[in-house]
């Protein structure tokens, strides 16, 4: 199964403003508006989505840049079924943007990849007791260790001697809940195993722009 990149331009469907803004945190949201749109990628086990690429904008906000803007990550069998976003119009959270359409991009191998924000579920969350807190706090530096570990394991499901760094962490807003992800990079990759960490990539929510890799910039 061959696994490529969808890159739609998107352009602002917005009556006031040729710029599109939409939130830093926006990978719900943006599933959300194609999942709504398209309803056959809803729940599609197959469709990983990029997290939208841009700039730092004031009030939290990012500006995205319109080529390329939105990157879907299918196999080529189901190209024809995302091809069906092509002209319509995404409501974003409350950004409307009309996608244009895409180009097809092969997976490039490279030695170092990255995931912008990765997500793995833990059965036992570690916590520990603060003395100025009435309840347990969120013990941050096991819970990197249990998600290395984790994410160390899945690489070795998929056949790949390369371990797991944490580049820092972050958050996402799901139904209202707040998730804790981490940046992840994975170094010394063959060109095999950096096109198949491509192609599964890690963990999970990869409907919502996590756990998807690319080459590290500037490697």
């Amino acid at each position: 199964m061959t696994i490529v990149d969808l890159a739609f331009t998107l352009q602002s469907a917005a009556q006031t403003s040729d710029v599109i803004e939409v939130p830093r945190d926006h990978g719900y949201a943006l599933y959300g508006a194609i999942s709504r749109t398209l309803p056959a990628l809803h729940e599609a086990s197959w469709l990983a989505v990029h997290p939208l690429g841009g700039t730092p904008a004031d009030g939290n906000r990012l500006r995205v840049h319109p080529l390329g803007g939105l990157r879907l990550r299918v196999p080529t069998d189901h190209i024809a079924t995302a091809l069906g976003l092509t002209g319509q119009t995404l409501d974003v959270a409350g950004t409307p943007v009309r996608v244009g359409a895409p180009t097809v991009h092969a997976l490039v191998p490279a030695a170092s990849l990255d995931a912008r924000l990765v997500v793995v579920k833990l059965t036992d969350v570690p916590m520990r007791d603060h003395p100025t807190l009435a309840r347990p706090s969120l013990d941050r530096a096991a819970m990197e260790i249990r998600v290395r570990d984790e994410l160390d394991r899945q690489l070795e499901r998929l056949g790949i001697a390369a371990k797991a760094t944490l580049a820092g962490h972050g958050r996402m807003i799901v139904a209202g809940k707040q998730i804790v992800g981490f940046s992840v990079r994975i170094l010394g990759l063959s060109a095999d195993a950096s096109l198949a960490l491509q192609a599964a990539g890690l963990g999970g929510k990869r409907r919502m722009g996590c756990g998807v890799f690319r080459p590290t910039r500037g490697a």
